[in-house]
């Protein structure tokens, strides 16, 4: 049976944590996919994400949890947590912040679909003025020079098949974009759009740069 694991990195994301973990789960239980895990890589964080995550992980043993010794950032921390799981997984990307709904995972995890990428795109964005504007303009950049493989509104939030996954294993990319790299090595390709939420709680982690 095919494995999935759900790659969520976060930095002081205490008033999330719990919804997002209780959401995967029990959507996962409701569809009875048993073969994933949840890892989570915490970039250094100074709230009680740490405690939050080690009290669930103690009742859940699908948690998994790496601690960064100092803040690395998101990008290496998605890159501590691609060393840590299996090339033979399915994996996907998610923010903790469930703007991204994590049901969307459980939807369209098709074990049998060995060799295609599922693409998420946003139809909506529920973000300020001047970020849907930068957003907007720096999609259509990435999307002319990557000549096509970056799409408009599809972030890292993309359920990768096992060649996918081992390949960005191998890859010695000292700083990826995972977008790109993602889709680079992709074979066949999936879109599906949704609207993006708000954050449930808390404020975001990004800047403008």
């Amino acid at each position: 049976m095919s494995y999935i694991s759900i790659i969520a990195s976060f930095r002081n994301e205490e008033e999330c944590l719990n919804k997002f973990i209780s959401r995967i789960t029990k959507d996962f239980k409701k569809k009875k996919i048993k073969n994933y895990e949840i890892l989570f890589v915490d970039d250094y964080s100074s709230d009680e994400s740490l405690k939050v995550i080690l009290k669930s992980a103690k009742k859940n043993k699908k948690i998994k949890i790496i601690k960064m010794m100092r803040r690395y950032g998101h990008s290496n921390s998605i890159q501590a947590a691609f060393e840590n799981i299996s090339d033979k997984n399915f994996s996907v990307i998610i923010d903790c912040d469930l703007q991204d709904p994590p049901e969307l995972i459980s939807k369209f995890f098709k074990p049998k679909n060995y060799d295609q990428t599922i693409h998420f795109i946003r139809t909506e964005r529920r973000d300020g003025l001047f970020q849907k504007i930068y957003s907007n303009i720096a999609y259509k950049i990435l999307y002319f020079i990557s000549f096509g493989k970056i799409y408009p509104n599809a972030g890292y939030f993309k359920i990768n098949p096992p060649a996918v996954t081992k390949k960005i294993k191998e890859d010695n990319e000292y700083y990826p974009y995972w977008n790109y790299l993602i889709t680079k090595y992709s074979i066949k390709n999936f879109k599906i759009f949704y609207s993006r939420s708000k954050r449930s709680e808390g404020t975001s982690k990004f800047s403008f740069f």
